[in-house]
Formats: C-alpha cells, structure tokens, sequence
C-alpha cells in the first residue's frame, strides 16, 4: 500500500504535466489557424477612370477607278478622274500619297458574248494634322459627282498621337479610385487596408465623348474627334487589423 500512494504524485504530476502541454499545443494551433486566417483576408475592388483626349490627326482614303473592253481607254479616263481628284485634294489645301495604279483583268458577259474587261484604280491616302481642311473638303466630296467622277471616298478616321500617354494617365487614375473604394469600404467595417495582392487590367475602351459604349474586347473609335478613354481595374488587397 505504502508503494502504491508513493506512485500517486508522480503520476499526478505526468497528468499535469501532459494537461499543459496539451492546452499549450490547442493555443499554439489555434494561432496559427487565426495568422491563416488574417492571411486569407482580402478585398476585392473594382476602379474606372476616364480620361478626354481630342484627335491631333486625320486620315482619309479616296480612290477613282476606271473600267473599258480597251486598257488603253480605261487608262486615259483614270488619268483624267484622277487629275480632277487630285486638283480638288490641291484645293482644299491637302497632300495625298498615290499607291501604284491597281489592275484588274475580268471577264463579263456583254451581249450574249463574253469579253475581256480591264479595271484601273487609282487611291489617294492623306495624313495631315490640319484636321479643319479635312473636314471641310470631306464635306465638299460631293463636287466631284457634280463633274461625273465616281468617287469612293471612306470617312475620317480621326487618330491621337497621345493614346499612348493618355492610357497611362487612365490607368493612374483607375488604380487611385480603386484603392479609395477598398478604403472606404474597410474602414466601415472598421479595418485596415493592407497592400495589393493581386491587379487586373481590363480592355480600354476609346470611344466617342460621353458614349457610355463597351465591349469585352475594347473600343478602338476613329470616328470622333472628341473622345474619352476609358480604363478599368480590379485590385485585391490584403487586410490588417
């Protein structure tokens, strides 16, 4: 008997002894899952910034064609359309580049017997900064159908050698408007805003003034003078606190 009560406080001490390390272990456990936890915190915010930016630069694209049974013919009736077109570019105050002439060689049905026909086209490029003159003779293309030329004139495509610096300045703005919403947000719920985990860039939109136009594979507009462009963001920030 003696032996037995002699082994009871060394057994009460292994007990305890194994109770504390348990209760220790149980902390230490529920710690890490709580640091896992505040790890796994995020907020996910979308931000949008648009930015006006005006066309500094225009292109317009003409073309005259001709068409006879006799290349010869077609040849002289191009060059006579196409002085016409030239001389009411020269006019309005307006340089075009002239590709080589296009040719064409087809056959049609002509009285019941098919005949050989040859196609002359002539295009004209410009490119000019003086986007007032452009307007002005674009407006006045119809002229040249008063002389009995053809034309096919395409419309202005207005273009901005600022895209570039002016995406850059959206995508700044963007970013700022997202991290005050996910601000505001969290000190509402009263948190903390921790540091971007994670930023994704969507398509930008270049689309008329005050169009609210989109499309999952972005906007590239060139009929506008006046245009916005149009960034958007999605940031996820981790949580403190």
């Amino acid at each position: 008997m003696t032996r037995r009560f002699e082994a009871l406080p060394e057994l009460l001490i292994g007990l305890v002894a194994l109770a504390v390390a348990i209760i220790i272990g149980a902390l230490a456990v529920a710690n890490a899952v709580k640091a896992v936890k505040r790890s796994r915190d995020t907020i996910t915010v979308t931000g949008s910034a648009k930015r006006p930016i005006t066309a500094d630069l225009v292109t317009w694209h003409l073309s005259v064609s001709s068409a006879d049974n006799d290349p010869a013919v077609a040849s002289r009736v191009l060059r006579i359309e196409g002085d016409k077109v030239r001389r009411f570019l020269s006019g309005a105050g307006l340089d075009a580049k002239e590709p080589p002439v296009a040719t064409e060689e087809t056959t049609e049905k002509q009285a019941g017997t098919r005949v050989t026909v040859y196609r002359l086209t002539q295009e004209f490029d410009v490119t000019t900064k003086e986007i007032d003159k452009a307007e002005a003779a674009a407006g006045k293309v119809s002229t040249l159908f008063e002389q009995g030329i053809a034309v096919s004139a395409n419309p202005l495509q207005y273009v901005s050698t600022q895209l570039g610096k002016a995406r850059i300045e959206a995508l700044k703005e963007a970013t700022a408007d997202a991290k005050r919403r996910a601000q505001t947000l969290v000190e509402g719920l009263g948190g903390h805003l921790g540091a971007a985990r994670r930023a994704d860039v969507g398509v930008f939109q270049i689309t008329p003034r005050n169009s609210t136009d989109v499309s999952d594979y972005g906007i590239n507009d060139t009929s506008s003078r006046d245009k916005d462009v149009t960034a958007v963001v999605t940031i996820t920030f981790g949580l403190s606190g």
